[in-house]
């Protein structure tokens, strides 16, 4: 277990730059809050209201996909439509319920997480370096902005369909909460993997401009006296690397669970959309809004499984192209050279990357994996929505 440590442990420059960090994620930590995804403040403390809200979010969504899995039962439709129905709302509760479950138990690993990255930025300050928080935060609310807008037209339209249809609004507010709640998950997980991918890159750019440097000092024919300066730059950036690689592990440790529930969720659901969306193009009459609302449904899902493996995947190779840049250093100093040694030894034996609370990596063999999964069922469906047609 994890050490925590409490912001009023750090020096002044350390708090000044915990400041920083915490106004720079304030609007993520708000949304996160609001849905239940955070039970700290921005002082990363234990909050009994927001343990409350939890538990008051909880049991309200419970009793609610009850009373629509309830509904769909009594529903007059075929069985196969009223199973794949049950599947979802079931499938909600468990995601969405553990979400907020794991926001409590996870929550001092969470903090931990998030005040060892002020760390890591306060020991890149001692290297000269800082940390340009604005454009962290400009990403966070940009980002933001598009999810809600895409979100708000994308329920305008499922209601509007909902309605039409003359559905009960009971079930489809109970995928639109799914809906919102994902994003949420999902925004939140990107954030967090983007300021490891944003400090990975920093440090490469370190070593490239050592790199660098060698290259000019070879090409000038200079004498290769001893290169403290550059060994004492090579060592730290050895020493944080090894920080984000440990990073990347908690990362895991605090989002897995979730992550592996949000994969499978997303599978299910566009596979089900599909089977419906089979059955609405092989009827005999096409209806338009049989055909919208499962492209509709599942588009969030699709967008956010790409993305998310998709910042993983690139954070992994931002992460281990420090391994190549190292070997670029041309130079004859022994002590560097030991250096780049154990910097290599170090990257070989660490194996870092993003998974599902390890069973399996989050990157594009996940999304191929995915795509084969759903192509192998679409034959089943069309079979099943041919029969369903006829």
């Amino acid at each position: 277990m994890y050490q925590i440590r409490k912001m009023s442990d750090y020096s002044k420059p350390k708090e000044k730059l915990s400041q920083k960090f915490m106004n720079s994620i304030t609007i993520l930590l708000y949304q996160s809050q609001l849905m239940g995804l955070v039970t700290f403040g921005r002082t990363l403390r234990p909050s009994k209201i927001r343990l409350f809200w939890n538990v008051l979010l909880f049991t309200v969504y419970a009793y609610s996909i009850g009373h629509c899995v309830y509904t769909v039962a009594s529903f007059n439709r075929e069985m196969i439509y009223k199973a794949t129905d049950v599947i979802i709302l079931v499938i909600n509760l468990v995601y969405v319920s553990t979400a907020w479950i794991t926001a409590i138990t996870n929550r001092d690993l969470f903090v931990e997480f998030l005040v060892k990255v002020v760390d890591f930025d306060g020991k890149l300050q001692t290297m000269g370096i800082k940390i340009n928080y604005q454009k962290s935060k400009k990403r966070i609310v940009l980002q933001g902005l598009i999810r809600w807008v895409v979100l708000g037209v994308l329920i305008g339209n499922l209601v509007a369909i909902a309605l039409w249809n003359r559905a009960e609004m009971i079930v489809e507010i109970m995928a639109y909460c799914l809906l919102v709640i994902n994003s949420a998950i999902c925004h939140q997980s990107v954030e967090m993997i983007a300021l490891l991918r944003a400090r990975f890159f920093i440090l490469n750019k370190q070593i490239n401009q050592l790199v660098q440097h060698f290259y000019k000092k070879n090409s000038r024919n200079l004498l290769q006296a001893k290169n403290t300066k550059q060994l004492f730059a090579l060592s730290k950036i050895c020493a944080l690397h090894h920080h984000l690689s440990k990073l990347v592990k908690l990362f895991n440790e605090v989002f897995g669970v979730v992550l592996l529930l949000m994969f499978g969720v997303s599978f299910t659901v566009i596979v089900i959309t599909i089977f419906y969306l089979t059955v609405a193009l092989q009827s005999t009459e096409l209806v338009i809004s049989d055909i919208v609302n499962p492209l509709l449904s599942n588009l969030t899902f699709v967008f956010d499984t790409i993305y998310v493996c998709d910042i993983c995947y690139s954070t992994i190779e931002e992460a281990n192209k420090a391994g190549e840049l190292i070997h670029k250093l041309d130079t004859e100093d022994h002590d560097i050279r030991d250096e780049i040694e154990m910097f290599s030894l170090q990257i070989a034996n660490e194996q870092v990357e993003f998974n599902a609370a390890g069973f399996f990596p989050i990157n594009y063999t996940l999304v191929f994996s995915i795509m084969g999964g759903v192509t192998t069922y679409i034959i089943i469906l069309i079979q099943l929505g041919t029969t369903l047609a006829d």
